[in-house]
């Protein structure tokens, strides 16, 4: 790669980071007003249509837009653009075939695939979501064709439009829906078609972008022969398809763990219909809180994985054991106050967020809250691995945690003496299991040992004080105020003044503590953008 293309991917990268975030913060927008307008019954209906459309989605686009951008870069770097056309020809054409598909199976078999899941009342979702499938995978071929010129900035600017879309048209024709009196299944398929249309604006935008930019048509003045389309058809099978089985486990695995335990609440279980669609809402709104770590792990991984293979492929084993460890530290530092945050305080964050939801939310967050850890941590161990050359290694942890999962949800949620706190249950031996699997591969991978106490001791101290005083000051509070009553008022002096209360000082007193017991180092803080800086002013040498 040339140096001004390795420049522009950098900057590209930079930004593709903060369109993740931004993303991410736009989607907690969404669902948590969203689970207010529809109930926790409703929320039932809308996050199972998204299981099952994540399912199609991944199974259609998880591979072919990064082998399709690996061969646009390489025929770009070799400057064959009449190759470049016909792969991204070649790659379109693929990508209409498999949306088509997706989205005419979600189409003619919604009613079918809503009692499959135990969710007969999310059928008219499904068929709306259906549209989505195709819309994306066309959006997809476009992300790849300029993610092969490393230009990441089209990708980033397109999911952020489709973000926003989606939180604008959705919210408004789910709150429209609910004040004009219709079910709530009815609203969820409200909120649903927002999906449909932001899909739509983000194809659109991605369209009009790359046409602008590139020229995605025949070069007269290029000289170089392109592969035949056969060929180029089965590149993008060859290096696609290990992507897309590696990727769909965990769709896999989402989908299955939500027919299993509706299947299960109506089954083995004893609740009837109803009852079980309220109490997966609950779930799903909690599941809403627990995703929120991933946010941080994402970008990060943008920064440490290209790290970590270049040590590599310098020889130099210490510094990418390093590299690995202080990642790993720094997820730590990052995800487990969050994580302990999120349990000590989890009947407070519900009621703040969803105060209409049903009470076992809080509960089912406290269990979230503990394998959110390590959900973040499986997350960056995954990325370690391949990024030290072990490529296939993930994918043993991956089919354990799943196979975990499947299992420990199936048996508890199906214990009536359990029922839904089962299926928190199951995501933490997932992530648990993984998280084991991933350490000891890197660990027999790496130039040495790891030092567990650098990584988990430090910031695990900081935490459990962290998480008392957070609780003694949301415990005190909470009391002081337990008094007073009255419409808002009284909410925001006895749930909202307490929490937040707690929240700030639980950020304080972990912030002195990492600082004090030096959980963070200068080295860790050179990881992130401008964190030299960063650490000078908070005095981490």
């Amino acid at each position: 790669m040339s140096e001004k293309k390795g420049q522009n991917f950098l900057h590209g990268a930079a930004i593709y980071t903060v369109g993740i975030i931004l993303v991410k913060i736009l989607g907690a927008f969404y669902k948590i007003p969203l689970g207010n307008i529809l109930g926790d019954d409703g929320f039932t209906h809308f996050g199972m249509t998204y299981r099952i459309y994540n399912f199609f989605l991944t199974i259609s686009t998880a591979g072919i837009p990064v082998a399709m951008s690996r061969l646009i870069s390489e025929s770009d770097t070799l400057d064959r653009e009449n190759q470049v056309y016909r792969v991204f020809r070649v790659g379109i054409m693929t990508f209409l075939g498999m949306g088509a598909l997706g989205t005419a199976v979600m189409m003619l078999f919604p009613a079918e695939m809503a009692a499959m899941v135990g969710d007969v009342q999310a059928s008219r979702s499904i068929f709306i979501m259906a549209p989505s499938v195709l819309l994306v995978c066309v959006t997809a071929a476009y992300r790849g064709y300029a993610q092969g010129h490393a230009d990441m900035i089209p990708t980033a600017v397109s999911q952020v439009v489709e973000t926003a879309v989606k939180v604008v048209v959705g919210l408004a024709a789910a709150g429209w829906l609910a004040s004009q009196g219709y079910g709530l299944d009815v609203c969820a398929a409200g909120a649903i078609f927002g999906t449909t249309v932001s899909s739509l604006a983000a194809m659109l935008y991605m369209q009009i972008k790359v046409r602008r930019k590139y020229r995605v048509k025949p070069s007269p003045e290029a000289k170089d022969v392109p592969d035949p389309s056969r060929k180029i058809f089965w590149d993008l099978l060859r290096i696609g398809i290990p992507i897309t089985i590696s990727t769909s486990i965990m769709s896999i695995v989402q989908l299955a763990d939500g027919m299993i335990t509706l299947n299960q609440l109506q089954g083995a279980a004893g609740y009837e219909y109803q009852a079980a669609i309220t109490l997966y809402g609950v779930y799903e709104k909690a599941m809403t809180v627990y995703n929120v770590p991933s946010a941080f792990v994402v970008p990060f991984l943008s920064s440490i994985v290209p790290a970590i293979a270049a040590a590599r492929v310098r020889g130099d084993r210490a510094g990418a054991s390093d590299l690995a460890e202080s990642s790993m530290r720094m997820c730590t530092l990052l995800c487990l106050p969050m994580a302990v945050g999120m349990a000590v305080l989890a009947a407070p964050c519900m009621k703040v967020l969803y105060p209409e939801a049903a009470s076992q939310g809080a509960l089912l967050l406290v269990e979230l809250g503990v394998a959110c850890y390590f959900m973040a941590m499986s997350l960056m161990t995954n990325s370690i691995l391949p990024a030290n050359g072990n490529e296939r290694l993930p994918l043993v942890a991956i089919l354990l945690g799943g196979l975990a999962k499947v299992v420990v949800t199936y048996t508890l949620v199906g214990n009536p003496a359990v029922n839904i706190y089962g299926a928190p249950i199951g995501t933490f031996c997932c992530y648990f299991v993984m998280l084991s699997v991933n350490l000891f591969f890197i660990g027999r991978r790496m130039a040495r040992p790891m030092n567990l106490w650098r990584i988990f001791g430090r910031s695990g101290i900081s935490c459990a004080v962290m998480g008392v005083a957070a609780w003694a000051v949301w415990s005190l509070l909470h009391g002081l105020m337990g008094g007073v009553s009255g419409a808002v008022a009284g909410r925001a002096l006895n749930i909202l003044l307490p929490f937040g209360a707690a929240v700030g000082t639980g950020v304080v007193v972990y912030v002195v503590m990492a600082i004090a017991l030096r959980a963070i180092t200068l080295e860790d803080m050179k990881l992130f953008p401008k964190g030299e800086k960063l650490a000078k002013m908070l005095h981490i040498r």
